[in-house]
């Protein structure tokens, strides 16, 4: 090349380095602006509030359903109220910290209480007519039905019966909680039938062990846990009332009265520092701290029995 066109193509060259910087910093300038990228590449946007680990099946109806699929991006929140870093130091998944229920069609939705969102997970394969059920903190729920006590997955329904459990004449339905709070896996279920007898059920070994008798009339109902040890009993009556007893004795530690409907299909759950009624369809939240009761909205199905386990949070988490 002669020495005319050497210097003929200098200014081009020079002009086209002079617009690289600018180009680097337009690029980066819109990469910012394009939030943050996952594996593929693509950019993702941020995550609104839902409940935490959901994933899997169809939004239920109710006060507020889910969409089919995915993870909600919401909030993990911990035993305390905390976020996704309480809950692993606890040991528990983010599966562990939703209430669940089940009822009619056979069905198990989680609930997550502070958007009253329903999602379905599936329905049972190995049961039918359930009655009662809870949660462990290895977010594998725990269902009576028949006479029979069954372990279902809170990923998908899934279930099988329990080897161990025999059916027995004196807990041909009853309800149930697991009341540890530590992070290994809790062997001990305790039951309550419907003429007030307490037990302890050791999963591992088999053994049924009496606790005492409840100092309740009419002990139709379910029970739960707050995720501090403490056992508690929400009476199906027309005006119900839920009971603190004590896990050594099943004697009666407290009472309150709760003003909601009675008489149906009741299940008792607690989450975030209050417990929530299902009466059939309806809910009602009971706050222990204000001694009040609340109606909240509807389920998508009829509930007969509800559950979580002691990794949900014991009080209610900051506003947003």
């Amino acid at each position: 090349m002669g020495d005319q066109a050497i210097s003929a193509l200098l200014p081009a060259r020079a002009a086209r380095a002079a617009r690289l910087p600018l180009l680097l910093l337009s690029l980066a300038a819109a990469s910012a602006c394009g939030g943050s990228k996952n594996a593929s590449g693509f950019a993702t946007g941020d995550g609104g509030d839902g409940p935490p680990g959901s994933s899997g099946g169809s939004g239920g109806g109710g006060s507020s359903s889910s969409s089919s699929g995915g993870s909600s991006g919401g909030p993990i929140l911990g035993g305390d109220g905390g976020s996704a870093g309480d809950a692993a130091g606890e040991g528990c998944p983010p599966s562990a910290t939703l209430v669940y229920v089940t009822g009619q069609g056979d069905t198990l939705y989680s609930f997550y209480p502070p958007t009253q969102t329903f999602t379905l997970i599936g329905k049972f394969n190995c049961l039918t007519s359930p009655t009662h059920m809870t949660v462990d903190r290895q977010a594998n729920a725990w269902v009576v039905a028949n006479g029979q006590l069954y372990k279902a997955s809170t990923a998908n329904a899934s279930c099988s019966a329990v080897s161990t459990w025999k059916p027995n004449i004196g807990f041909l339905d009853f309800s149930l909680t697991f009341i540890g709070v530590t992070n290994a896996v809790d062997n001990t279920l305790y039951l309550m039938n419907n003429s007030a007898d307490v037990a302890t059920f050791d999963i591992a070994s088999g053994k049924l062990t009496s606790v005492g008798k409840a100092n309740i009339s009419g002990t139709l109902g379910d029970m739960t846990s707050n995720g501090d040890g403490t056992l508690y009993f929400l009476q199906d009556v027309s005006s119900p009332t839920l009971y603190d007893l004590s896990p050594k004795d099943a004697t009666t530690l407290g009472s309150w009265p709760i003003s909601a409907t009675g008489g149906g299909s009741q299940a008792l759950a607690f989450w975030g520092g209050s417990f929530y009624a299902f009466e059939n369809d309806a809910i009602s939240q009971y706050d222990p701290a204000k001694k009040t009761t609340a109606p909240i909205g509807t389920a998508p199905l009829k509930v007969t029995g509800a559950g979580q386990s002691t990794c949900v949070p014991k009080v209610p988490p900051p506003p947003k």
